[in-house]
C-alpha cells in the first residue's frame, strides 16, 4: 500500500515533466514537385543515358588543364581549409558518441592537514598533523531514455555529412572556375592568331594605299585612316595580351600556385568538339546530384535532431554513480579492508519548474530548423531555375552560332568573289584584302561566341551536379 501511494505521488510529477509544448515545423519542398516542374521545361531538350563523370573537364582534351586541376584539387589552400572543418566535424561526433559509454576515472590525492583541537575530532587526532591518502576509482553513467544523446549524435553526423558535401561543392566550384578561365584563355589565344593575320593584312593595305598616294591617285586621308585602323588592331593585340596575363594569374590564385607557375604554362590546346551531355537520370533526380542541395539537406536534418534533443529535456532521467576508494592516515594501512570506502548511488532528475527555460530552448531550435528548411527550399528553387535557364541558354547560343556560321559562309563567299576578280584583273587587291578583313573579324566573333558557349556549358555541368553523388561513406 505504501508503494502505491509513492507511485501515485510521483505520477503528477512525471506527467508535468513530460509535457512538451506544441511546435510548428516548416515543410521542405517536395522532390516530386521540383522534378515535375523541371520536366515541363526540358521536353524539348535531348537527354542521354550517360552520366556526368567527376572529371568531366577531361573531355576538353588538354593535358595541361588536367594537370592544373589535379594539382589544385590536391593542394589548394581553400580546399585544405574545408577539409580541416570536416575533420573537426568528425572529432565532434567522436566526442558526442563517447558520452554513450560509462565514464571511468581514477583519482588519487595526498593531503597533509592539521586537525583542529576544537572540532569534531577528539585527541589524539584533534591537534595533530597527519597525511591523508585517498586513491579512488569512480564510475558515472547517465541513461538516455528519451534519446537526448542519440539525437545529438545524429545532429553531429548530419553536420559532418554537410561538411563532406561542402568539400565536394568547393571542388566543383574550384575545377569549374579554373576550367572557365582556362577555356577563355584558349579562345583569347585564338583571337590573337586572327588579329596577327588581320594586322598583316592591314599593313599590306597600307602599303598599297601608300603607293597610290605617291602616284597621286588618292590623298593622305586614306593613309591616315589605314594607319588609325592598324593602330587600333595593335591596341587590341596589346589588350588581349594583358587580359591573358590576368587570366593566367587568376588560374594561379585559384589553384594555389605561386606566380612562377604562370611562366611555365603553355598555350592551351582545347578540343572544341566537347559537348556536355544532359543525362536523363540526373534530370530526374537533380536534387541528389547537387552538392549545395545536399549541404542544405543535412543542415536541416541536423537542426531537426536538435529539436528532438530539446524535447528530451522535458522528461526525467536516471543517473548512476559508483566509487571504489581507500582513505587512510597511514600509508602502510592504505589498502587494508578497514580503509575501504565504497559507495554507489542512483539519482533521478525531474524537470519541474524552470520558468520557461526548456520551452525557450525548444522554440529556439524550432526556429533554427525552420530557417534551415526555408534555406533548403530556396536552394532547391535556385537549382531548378538554373538548370532550366541554362538549358534555354544552350539552345539560344547554338542558334546564334548557326546564324553566325551562315553569316561567315556569306563573308567567305565574298572573299572568293573578290579573289577571282583580282586574279582576272578586274580590280586591284584592296577589295580582296577588305573582304578578308571582314572574314577575320567574323572569326574573332566566332571565338567570342564559342567562349560564351563554353561558359554556359560549364555552368550547365555545374547545375547538373558535375558528377557529384550524395554518399555518406
Amino acid at each position: 500500500m505504501r508503494y502505491k501511494r509513492q507511485l501515485l505521488a510521483l505520477l503528477p510529477i512525471l506527467l508535468l515533466s513530460g509535457c512538451v509544448p506544441k511546435i510548428n515545423k516548416a515543410e521542405p519542398i517536395s522532390d516530386n514537385t521540383v522534378t515535375s516542374d523541371i520536366e515541363k521545361n526540358i521536353t524539348m531538350y535531348d537527354t542521354a543515358d550517360t552520366q556526368l563523370v567527376r572529371d568531366w573537364w577531361r573531355g576538353y582534351g588538354d593535358t595541361q588543364l588536367d594537370t592544373i586541376i589535379a594539382e589544385a584539387l590536391s593542394n589548394a589552400p581553400t580546399l585544405k581549409s574545408v577539409e580541416a572543418r570536416y575533420s573537426q566535424a568528425n572529432s565532434i561526433i567522436q566526442s558526442v558518441e563517447s558520452r554513450n559509454m560509462p565514464h571511468l576515472a581514477a583519482k588519487a590525492s595526498v593531503i597533509r592537514e592539521r586537525f583542529s583541537e576544537n572540532h569534531i575530532f577528539p585527541a589524539p587526532l584533534g591537534g595533530s598533523t597527519n597525511n591523508q591518502y585517498q586513491p579512488s576509482l569512480t564510475l558515472d553513467y547517465d541513461f538516455d531514455f528519451w534519446n537526448e544523446r542519440g539525437s545529438r549524435i545524429l545532429a553531429a553526423k548530419n553536420n559532418a555529412y554537410a561538411q563532406k558535401a561542402t568539400i565536394e561543392a568547393s571542388k566543383i566550384a574550384l575545377s569549374s572556375a579554373i576550367c572557365e578561365t582556362y577555356l577563355s584563355w584558349n579562345f583569347d589565344e585564338q583571337k590573337l592568331t586572327v588579329l596577327s593575320t588581320l594586322e598583316k593584312t592591314t599593313t599590306e593595305e597600307l602599303a598599297i594605299i601608300t603607293r597610290q598616294h605617291r602616284l597621286g591617285l588618292i590623298d593622305a586621308t586614306e593613309i591616315n585612316t589605314k594607319k588609325s585602323a592598324l593602330s587600333q588592331i595593335t591596341q587590341r593585340i596589346a589588350e588581349l595580351h594583358r587580359v591573358i596575363e590576368g587570366k593566367k594569374e587568376s588560374i594561379c590564385v585559384l589553384a594555389g600556385f605561386l606566380p612562377s607557375y604562370a611562366e611555365r604554362m603553355k598555350t592551351p590546346h582545347i578540343t572544341n568538339a566537347f559537348s556536355a551531355p544532359v543525362p536523363k537520370e540526373i534530370m530526374l533526380n537533380l536534387l541528389a546530384h547537387r552538392s549545395d542541395v545536399t549541404i542544405a539537406k543535412y543542415i536541416a536534418l541536423s537542426k531537426s535532431q536538435m529539436i528532438e534533443n530539446a524535447k528530451a529535456k522535458f522528461y526525467p532521467n536516471i543517473s548512476l554513480s559508483g566509487l571504489i576508494g581507500f582513505t587512510s592516515f597511514s600509508w602502510a594501512r592504505l589498502l587494508d579492508h578497514s580503509s575501504y570506502t565504497p559507495s554507489a548511488g542512483v539519482a533521478l532528475s525531474l524537470p519541474l519548474l524552470d520558468w520557461g527555460e526548456r520551452n525557450a530552448n525548444l522554440q529556439s531550435n524550432v526556429g533554427d530548423y525552420n530557417s534551415s528548411v526555408y534555406d533548403y527550399n530556396q536552394i532547391v528553387i535556385k537549382a531548378a531555375n538554373e538548370v532550366v535557364v541554362l538549358l534555354k541558354q544552350s539552345k539560344l547560343i547554338e542558334s546564334q552560332l548557326q546564324l553566325h556560321h551562315e553569316d561567315m559562309d556569306a563573308r567567305n563567299a565574298n572573299v572568293a568573289i573578290s579573289r577571282k576578280k583580282h586574279q582576272l584583273g578586274l580590280s586591284n587587291k584592296l577589295p580582296y584584302l577588305s573582304a578578308q578583313k571582314t572574314t577575320f573579324e567574323g572569326e574573332i566573333e566566332t571565338y567570342s561566341l564559342m567562349d560564351t558557349k563554353a561558359y554556359i556549358q560549364i555552368e550547365l555541368i555545374k547545375s547538373l551536379g558535375a558528377g557529384y553523388r550524395d554518399t555518406k561513406e
